[in-house]
């Protein structure tokens, strides 16, 4: 038995010694590919073929750690801009100094605010990095494609002119496109194999707001627990005032006015929650339509630049014009 990997999905797979050289279907993607002599999976090595090492150059291991640090440091550094000026000159008598600055509250709402603006900030870095891509040509008809030396150079010069302009989208598509066309010399299976990367990138798309949508839902939360915090604490005051001895009336209308400053700041923390929802989830349906048709534009990118321009072999038919010379 011999173990090799499958050059489209990089899938583990085992075999008989004498498969070698023969086609098999891939367990994990489902796609017809070459038994191929065995290599060492996950690292780039001599043994692997070229659609191999483009794979694991094109698609490294996602780098949580920085994307993290950029939204940490980010909101931290949109959070002070906003914060150290405003409590600088804005009077703490004012009405927006009440609802922005009053209680711990607000400012975990604004915090969650800041943290998805500096994430949809990234995200639409990505969408105008992409759209940058679909304006470059990689493929056109007078690309050489007829052998496998003129598909694997196609492919490294696709990958040169992807990291020349910063394209981590478009072109590991054509790459893969490039890759199964090169085994298979069929168009509907280049298209197929596209399809899957399809279905991958709006998965991704659709985990990429998962934090987001998290942070829609908690927000209002925060609000109601700070309108809870400040009804209980004015209901409270009331109660130890009233349940003590009053000599003066002066000092019920004194607590009373306590109480109906404190009840207003539970709705303040409540309203300002509210239309901090509202302007995030504008924002985020903005960008993430935006995202969408990105893909879409993708799509329509591969079916005219990419397929359109893999040369098929085909038959000549009977009865055409020519058909007397």
């Amino acid at each position: 038995m011999i173990e090799f990997s499958c050059p489209l999905c990089n899938g583990r797979m085992q075999t008989e010694d004498n498969a070698v050289g023969y086609y098999t279907v891939c367990a994990h993607c489902g796609h017809e590919v070459v038994v191929q002599n065995p290599t060492k999976l996950g690292a780039i090595s001599a043994a692997m073929s070229p659609e191999q090492k483009l794979y694991v150059e094109m698609n490294p291991a996602p780098n949580t750690t920085k994307a993290l640090l950029i939204t940490v440091f980010g909101s931290l550094i949109v959070y002070s801009a906003f914060y150290v000026p405003f409590l600088e000159y804005t009077e703490s008598s004012s009405e927006i100094y009440r609802l922005l600055a009053v209680g711990w509250v607000p400012y975990a709402v604004i915090a969650f605010m800041v943290i998805s603006f500096v994430m949809l900030a990234q995200r639409l870095t990505m969408v105008m990095s992409s759209e940058r891509a679909l304006k470059e040509t990689y493929l056109t008809h007078s690309t050489p494609l007829s052998t496998d030396q003129d598909i694997n150079e196609a492919m490294l010069m696709i990958k040169d002119k992807a990291e020349r302009i910063n394209d981590t989208t478009v072109a590991k598509r054509v790459v893969g496109a490039l890759a199964r066309f090169k085994h298979t010399r069929s168009v509907r299976e280049a298209e197929d194999q596209l399809t899957v990367y399809s279905e991958l990138a709006y998965n991704q798309m659709d985990a990429g707001y998962t934090i987001l949508r998290v942070i829609v839902w908690a927000t209002p939360l925060l609000g109601f627990v700070g309108t809870v915090q400040g009804v209980s604490k004015s209901v409270g005051g009331l109660a130890k005032v009233l349940g003590g001895d009053v000599e003066d009336v002066s000092e019920i209308t004194t607590a009373l006015g306590k109480v109906t400053s404190e009840l207003a700041f539970a709705f303040d923390t409540t309203l300002v929650a509210l239309v901090a929802v509202i302007i995030i989830m504008i924002a985020m349906t903005i960008v993430e339509r935006a995202d969408g048709s990105s893909l879409d534009r993708i799509e329509d990118y591969i079916k005219t630049q990419v397929l359109q321009n893999l040369p098929v072999k085909v038959g000549a038919l009977k009865g055409g014009q020519n058909a007397d010379l």
